[in-house]
């Protein structure tokens, strides 16, 4: 590991500094720090740094800060410590709170989806009950008309019936009056 990498062991971080050449992958009682990793990278740890393969130096430079950190050895059994550990445990937390939260708004948005079709359908049935009512009012309106056209007929037929009936009740009338 590189000096830059190793920055995890600085003293603003843990309050002590410790030359590269001293750093152990495995430590000991006597350490001032010790490693905390995650599960998956607790290998990088068995062995001794001048053991590891390239490709270990490798992950060891690249996830130093992300996967495993240095603490302080008198806080290595204090779960307190606000190291990546915690952050993550932090972030599991918040991750888990959010998507419970995106579940529930998938819930929201599927129940308004529902609203809104149903909301749509009912409006495209009032649309399709409108629209009878229109033609059935045209109709009606049609209809309306022809038997008052009808009736105009009729009554005006009527009238002319009624006079001419008048009129031969009157020529009867004279023709039977005795002074005719």
């Amino acid at each position: 590991m590189t000096t830059e990498h190793l920055k995890s062991l600085d003293h603003a971080k843990l309050g002590l500094s410790i030359e590269p050449v001293h750093v152990r992958l495995i430590t000991s009682a006597s350490d001032l720090y010790t490693w905390q990793a995650l599960p998956e990278k607790a290998h990088l740890f068995k062995k001794h740094l001048s053991k590891q393969s390239i490709s270990a130096y490798r992950e060891l430079c690249r996830e130093v800060g992300v996967t495993f950190e240095a603490v302080h050895s008198s806080d290595s059994g204090d779960r307190s410590v606000s190291g990546f550990s915690t952050t993550i445990e932090k972030l599991k937390i918040e991750k888990h709170t959010l998507y419970t939260e995106v579940e529930d708004l998938k819930e929201q948005l599927a129940k308004a989806m529902q609203i809104k079709v149903a909301a749509e359908e009912e409006a495209q049935r009032l649309q399709v009950m409108l629209s009878s009512s229109k033609v059935e009012k045209q109709i009606m309106q049609q209809n309306l008309q022809s038997l008052t056209n009808m009736v105009d007929y009729l009554r005006s037929a009527a009238v002319i019936a009624a006079k001419e009936f008048l009129h031969k009740i009157e020529l009867q009338i004279r023709l039977e009056s005795p002074g005719a």
